[in-house]
């Protein structure tokens, strides 16, 4: 048999292994230790790759050349460089006994052929043993992280994994872009491929910069890390990580997400005014036809005969702009009565007091039937899956009440956004008027009357809603430097 030796050395890039010696540093070490033991290496073998279990491509192959004769001896670091796994460890103990190798040369001891194959087996059993305990260490401690509110996982997109505090922090820029993207959906009219292409467009897509697939959006929009909470192992956790999204718009997402499960044709887009007006005869809706270029209006007729006209588009739009005049707030009243609403916020925010300590004392009592389900389970007097279904159900109900709380005290003052909301709107009436975009004047029209618009001899009538008909009638009564005669309505 050749004379030659091979040098086997290798470095896992598992987590057992970042405490030995570096490829270099075994390289080094082990020609040293060849040349005082006057050991001729013939190649060197070196392995970036885990032994914890068998298939080890270099390794494989510098045991086939062993086998064939083109050397008696291996150099190597220690045993647990060679096998980690009962199946090459058996190998290696095989070959020794048979003779196919003749000698092991570590950097503190040899092994031979005529040794007590005991100690080699303790040897290659340890290294194994050390593989088993590593996994149940590191399974035991992710789930004891997940105990503690820590997510042992690669953060979702919207987050990030601070590798300095271990922890998982908000990516500030991309968090946004998630909460619009379940913004979008939860309004209903937005498929997965379109919130697929909306993140697309602003920066979120796959690791080939494609539009994420349906089912990563749909996985996405599941996951309810994005308000407080996270799935491992099969179970839901309570996270100490700060949410994405509120839990009332997560459910929403997932009341959609429930009901779509059959494919609906996509309709061609109306007119814009369609949908918007009544006939003031039939009380069909009105529709639209184009004609020789021209876009005309007039009752759908259905069921029943209707002797209203059509009215030309550029007619009936004038109408329109016109009656939105009359119904827009004057600069003075919208500025008087921001103001008023910013007093009553303050008002309402001092006089909320302790409204919020039944539901606090509901959470403190849902912690404690968590404990309880807790300390019954380790006691296994209960099921892991009831175990697993009753928590869930008191963390989502735990989560509720948080969020409840969290907005008491907006809820006292829920009604000023929209009043706010209707003074912004109500002021921008006469630039929406002027404006030649008709789903624009749409949109107001249908705040101002709801379904209460109607088309009767080519002339718009209407009954508008309570607030804009106070508003009119102020504007009728009263100068728009009256503010408080028309405050007071």
């Amino acid at each position: 048999m050749s004379e030659n030796y091979f040098l086997y050395v290798r470095k896992s890039t598992d987590i057992e292994d970042k405490q030995v010696r570096s490829i270099e540093d075994q390289l080094a070490v082990l020609r040293a230790l060849a040349k005082t033991e006057g050991l001729h290496i013939a190649e060197e073998f070196v392995e970036k790759q885990s032994a914890k279990v068998p298939g080890r491509p270099i390794f494989n192959d510098m045991l086939l050349r062993i086998e064939k004769g083109e050397a008696r001896g291996i150099v190597c670091w220690k045993l647990d460089r060679l096998a980690r796994n009962p199946v090459d460890g058996g190998q290696i103990s095989w070959f020794l006994q048979r003779g196919i190798i003749q000698h092991i040369q570590t950097h503190d001891r040899s092994y031979l052929p005529t040794d007590n194959v005991l100690m080699m087996s303790v040897e290659f059993g340890m290294a194994n043993q050390y593989i088993l305990d590593l996994s149940a260490n590191t399974k035991r401690g992710l789930h004891e992280k997940a105990k503690r509110g820590e997510y042992p996982c690669l953060a979702p997109v919207g987050y990030l994994n601070d590798s300095r505090t271990k922890t998982i922090v908000v990516d500030r820029k991309k968090a946004k872009v998630v909460k619009a993207a379940f913004e979008l959906y939860a309004k209903g009219n937005a498929r997965l491929e379109d919130v697929s292409v909306f993140l697309s467009e602003r920066g979120i897509g796959s690791a080939l910069a494609n539009n994420i697939h349906k089912s990563r959006v749909s996985f996405m929009l599941s996951n309810p890390f994005y308000y407080g909470l996270f799935r491992y192992a099969g179970e839901l956790h309570e996270g100490k990580h700060e949410p994405i999204i509120p839990k009332k718009l997560f459910d929403k997402v997932q009341e959609i997400l429930n009901a779509r499960g059959k494919s609906k044709r996509k309709l061609k887009d109306p007119k814009p005014l369609c949908g918007l007006i009544r006939c003031g005869e039939c009380s069909r809706m009105i529709t639209a036809e184009v004609q020789r270029g021209h876009t005309y209006y007039r009752c759908t007729k259905r069921r029943m005969m209707c002797s209203q006209p059509y009215i030309r588009e550029e007619v009936l739009a004038v109408q329109l702009s016109s009656t939105l005049e009359t119904f827009a707030m004057p600069e003075a009243w919208a500025v008087e009565l921001v103001r008023l609403s910013d007093q009553d916020e303050k008002e309402s925010i001092q006089i909320s007091t302790n409204a919020s300590q039944e539901m606090k004392a509901e959470i403190a009592a849902i912690s404690q039937k968590l404990q309880r389900l807790l300390n019954a389970y380790l006691d296994q007097d209960i099921e892991q899956e009831n175990y697993r279904s009753e928590k869930a159900e008191l963390l989502s109900r735990k989560k509720s009440l948080e969020e409840k709380i969290a907005n008491l005290k907006r809820g006292s003052i829920a009604w000023l956004e929209p009043m706010r909301e209707w003074i912004k709107d109500a002021s921008l009436l006469t630039e929406t008027a002027t404006n030649d975009d008709l789903s624009l004047k749409k949109v107001s029209l249908q705040k101002i009357f709801g379904s209460n618009l109607f088309l009767k001899n080519r002339l718009i009538e209407f009954i508008p809603t309570p607030p804009y008909a106070a508003l009119r009638a102020a504007r009728k009564n009263f100068s728009e430097n009256e503010l408080s005669s028309v405050l007071v309505l």
